[in-house]
């Protein structure tokens, strides 16, 4: 320690102060079978640098969201095969904190959903949670890891609203901020809607950007055909919007109606897509058809519905 006294100059000391780690409280300390509970660790010496903690409860991690010299937070695991009460072990800047905390996991008190009405849907629909331990005030919904914005919360019930999710089967799971995370086994089918597209009409040689309105198109494995020939490239802009450049289809006299189909998944929906001889360029005869290598040959080009 160096000291330095205004009017004097500096001491030299052998004296230091020591932060001496310390773990005094976690809170809570039961908590729900499927883990998801924020629990906050109060000590000493802790680091303020989250890539530098660590904290493991019973054999599995718990997620670090936020640290400070006294006071650690972070998300519990599930019980899975850890022993309850199973004991919370601390590290931080490579030091192994002393502790004899643990928090004890309770089926008792776990959220539990049981059923859903209706089991499937789309964005605004209005949905009843049917179960056990939920807690007005603490109690969230996600469906397909999108908030479903809780209207109404008892013990035994819950009513929100679905947002935007991909198509799908899409797991529904509750979580009380003081116990954690329900089971997620249960299931809402988010449906697939094809609304329209534009334009719904083009040229037979393709190469149109066409923009289709609907519902649940974020999913992974998107894809998008046209008279059963894949678009030539697929852009998802939203879950509610997407554009595709679209193929070429074989040349006729007549007009051909179709299926553009959307497939996300195992879902598909569709709405008609038209390949108008009208709107398709044709060309009967280029004059020069030959010309120096040098280029700089004026070409004129007749033909029939050039724009």
């Amino acid at each position: 320690m160096y000291v330095l006294f205004l009017g004097v100059g500096g001491v030299v000391s052998n004296a230091y102060l020591a932060s001496i780690p310390a773990v005094s409280s976690v809170s809570p300390t039961t908590i729900g079978t499927h883990g998801g509970a924020l629990l906050t660790i109060s000590g000493n010496g802790f680091s303020s640098n989250i890539s530098s903690v660590s904290v493991t409860v019973g054999s599995s991690s718990c997620s670090v969201v936020s640290t400070s010299p006294n006071q650690i937070q972070c998300t519990a695991p599930t019980q899975g095969s850890n022993t309850s009460p199973a004991t919370v072990s601390i590290t931080s800047n490579s030091i192994n904190f002393p502790s004899t905390l643990s928090v004890t996991y309770s089926s008792g008190i776990t959220p539990t959903i049981s059923s859903i009405s209706p089991t499937s849907g789309s964005a605004s629909q209005l949905l009843t949670i049917t179960g056990s331990n939920f807690v007005s005030s603490q109690t969230s919904v996600q469906v397909g890891g999108v908030t479903c914005t809780v209207n109404t919360v008892s013990s035994t019930s819950i009513t929100c609203t679905v947002g935007s999710s991909p198509a799908g089967y899409q797991p529904v799971v509750a979580q009380v901020t003081s116990v954690g995370k329900s089971n997620s086994n249960i299931v809402f089918l988010y449906s697939l809607q094809v609304n329209n597209v534009t334009p719904s009409q083009g040229s037979y040689g393709g190469v149109q950007l066409v923009t289709v309105n609907g519902n649940g198109f974020s999913g992974s494995n998107v894809g998008v055909t046209i008279c059963n020939q894949t678009c030539q490239s697929v852009t998802i802009v939203s879950n509610t919007v997407l554009t595709c450049v679209t193929p070429a289809a074989v040349y006729s006299t007549s007009d051909t109606t179709c299926s553009l189909t959307v497939t996300v998944g195992g879902l598909s929906q569709s709405q008609s897509f038209v390949y108008r001889t009208s709107l398709t360029p044709i060309v009967t005869s280029v004059s020069p058809s030959r010309g120096g290598t040098g280029g700089g040959t004026t070409l004129t080009i007749n033909g029939t519905n050039f724009p």
